[in-house]
C-alpha cells in the first residue's frame, strides 16, 4: 500500500484465516512483525510460514474462553516486549431462531466476537505492554451491527457491542495516545462465509447479494487495506468510528 510502512513495528493480529491472515501478510509487507493468536494451529502454522522476516510469532489462544486470555497476554508480553498495535479478527458466525438461543449459546458467541476484543485491549493496554508512543486499534465488526435477520440475533449483537465499545474504549485510551476503531465488512470470500454464501454467478443467492451490495462481493485483501489504513499515521484523527467496506451495501 503506497505511502504506508510499518518499519520496526510490532502487531497482535487475532485470527489467522481469512481476513486475519490477509491482514497479517499485509501488515507484514508493509514491515511489520506479526504476533498471530488463533485456535486453530494449522491456521497459524501456515500463516506464520507466509511471513517474512523471523520475529513473527504465533500463540494458541481459546477466545471462548475469555478467563485465559490475560495469561496468553502476559506471555507475549514478556517474550516480545511492547506491541504498537492490535487487530481483531476472530469471529463466529453461528446463526440460530431465538427458540434455539439459549444463554449458553449467546454467550459463546458474545465470548468470542466481542468479550475476547475488549479483553486483549484491556490486557495489552497497560503500561509497558504498549509502546510509549501509543498503540492503535482496529477490530473486525460486521455489517450485522446495523442490519438485523433472524436467527442472527447473537451475531448481530456482538458487532453492535463492538461498535458501541469502540467509541468508549478510543475516549478512555485516547490520554494514553492509543486510537480505536473497527471496519464493517460487507459479504467477503472468506471460508467461513463460502459456508454460508452462494457465490456461483448464476445462483438467486449470489444474485441477492449483488442487488444490494452492488459493487461486489469483497476479497479480504479489501478488508486488510482499510485495516492497514487504519492502524497507519494515515488515520491519525481517526478513532472511535467504524468504516463500513461493503460494496456499497449500506447505501442500498
Amino acid at each position: 500500500m503506497k505511502g504506508i510502512e510499518f518499519i520496526g513495528k510490532r502487531f497482535v493480529v487475532s485470527g489467522a484465516g481469512g481476513i486475519g491472515a490477509e491482514t497479517a501478510k499485509l501488515l507484514n509487507s508493509l514491515g511489520a512483525s506479526i504476533i498471530l493468536l488463533d485456535i486453530n494451529e494449522e491456521n497459524l502454522n501456515n500463516t506464520l510460514l507466509s511471513l517474512e522476516g523471523t520475529n513473527n510469532r504465533a500463540y494458541i489462544c481459546d477466545f471462548s474462553n475469555v478467563d485465559g486470555i490475560e495469561q496468553v497476554v502476559k506471555l507475549i508480553a514478556t517474550e516480545n516486549g511492547a506491541v504498537d498495535g492490535f487487530v481483531h479478527c476472530v469471529g463466529v458466525g453461528s446463526v440460530r431462531p431465538l427458540k434455539m438461543s439459549k444463554y449458553d449459546f449467546m454467550l459463546k458467541v458474545m465470548n468470542i466476537n466481542f468479550f475476547s476484543f475488549v479483553e486483549i485491549v484491556r490486557c495489552l493496554s497497560i503500561k509497558g505492554r504498549y509502546n510509549s508512543n501509543g498503540m492503535n486499534i482496529v477490530g473486525v465488526s460486521a455489517l450485522g451491527a446495523y442490519l438485523g435477520n433472524s436467527t442472527k440475533t447473537a451475531y448481530c449483537a456482538s458487532k453492535g457491542a463492538m461498535n458501541a465499545a469502540i467509541r468508549c474504549l478510543a475516549k478512555e485510551l485516547a490520554p494514553k495516545n492509543i486510537r480505536v476503531n473497527a471496519v464493517a465488512p460487507g459479504v467477503t470470500d472468506t471460508p467461513m462465509a463460502r459456508v454460508a454464501e452462494d457465490y456461483g454467478a448464476d445462483s438467486d443467492e449470489h444474485k441477492m447479494i449483488l442487488a444490494r451490495q452492488y459493487m461486489g462481493v469483497c476479497q479480504p485483501l479489501d478488508i486488510a487495506n482499510t485495516i492497514a489504513f487504519l492502524m497507519s499515521d494515515m488515520s491519525r484523527m481517526i478513532t472511535g468510528s467504524c468504516v463500513a467496506v461493503d460494496g456499497g451495501k449500506l447505501s442500498s
